[in-house]
């Protein structure tokens, strides 16, 4: 296992407590972000964010669905209980993996999705909802994800991405307090994944920048974080807290910080792989 799969274990094991706390705040155990344009709490704006990447993707029944990045299975156990087809979540955690499958709904893998024990051509969707952000080869992913892919089959990415490529150094610095101690190597801007997947064989069908609607949910973790941290370094002091732990604090309050000086844009990126003869590239943007 590659130092950065260890250190994506490490984050999720030692910060396994802060989600949790999260999750019984915002009543879900979902670790991702929500969407706020109707929602009036917490677990309906992280129901809405299923229900528009679903919606997006036009999951049909009998498809194949494969949450690439799945964490604790919320998103891909909901899915799974009321999809008519098969739904399967890969993290490379196990804990994680063996938490999700409680819930007896999705099937789950410990695996690097990167380098799946799938069949070829075995999915129809392929869901990454803030998971493509841990990835250290992208195209060694996108490379993947092509062959998991049936043609026509699509991917849904909705994720975190550098608002532009001409960040200054004192910016990228910013950043790198914010996405090194979540083991996360860096943040492409959403035309650079888009270029790279395009190389890759997929073709885009769909931009929607969900800065605005995200932003709550965004933001809630920097909040909390800036309200715990004097307890959680009095537990560091007793030697209740490890470095990690405390970093990962830390860098909630630099995700808000930077996302409030506009380094970071959050988009849902809807891609195709193309089947033989169709090669239109039509695309919807919204923001």
């Amino acid at each position: 296992m590659s130092a950065h799969h260890q250190a994506v274990r490490a984050f999720y094991r030692q910060t396994d407590w802060m989600f949790r706390v999260f999750g019984w705040i915002r009543g879900s155990q979902a670790m991702h972000a929500g969407l706020w344009q109707q929602a009036r709490s917490h677990r309906a704006a992280l129901r809405s964010i299923d229900e528009t990447l679903l919606a997006t993707v036009d999951l049909k029944p009998g498809e194949c669905l494969l949450d690439a990045g799945c964490g604790a299975g919320a998103s891909a156990n909901r899915i799974a209980a009321s999809h008519q087809g098969p739904v399967i979540g890969i993290t490379i955690v196990p804990e994680q993996a063996k938490r999700a499958r409680r819930a007896g709904h999705a099937q789950f893998l410990c695996a690097d999705y990167a380098a799946t024990p799938l069949r070829s051509g075995c999915c129809d969707v392929i869901w990454m909802l803030e998971s493509i952000c841990h990835a250290p080869d992208k195209p060694a992913l996108l490379t993947e994800i092509i062959r998991l892919l049936r043609p026509g089959g699509r991917l849904i990415v909705a994720d975190r991405f550098a608002a532009r490529s001409t960040l200054t150094s004192a910016e990228r610095q910013q950043l790198r307090a914010w996405l090194q101690p979540w083991a996360m190597p860096d943040l492409l801007t959403a035309d650079e994944l888009v270029a790279l997947a395009e190389h890759t064989g997929l073709r885009l069908r769909q931009r929607d920048d969900l800065t605005l609607s995200a932003g709550p949910s965004l933001r809630f973790l920097g909040h909390f974080a800036q309200l715990t941290l004097p307890a959680a370094l009095i537990l560091h002091a007793l030697r209740l807290q490890s470095n990690l732990q405390i970093a990962a604090m830390r860098a909630c309050i630099a995700q808000t910080r930077t996302l409030n000086a506009g380094l970071w844009r959050y988009y849902l990126l809807l891609f195709e792989k193309p089947a033989p003869g169709n090669m239109n590239t039509t695309v919807s943007y919204l923001g």
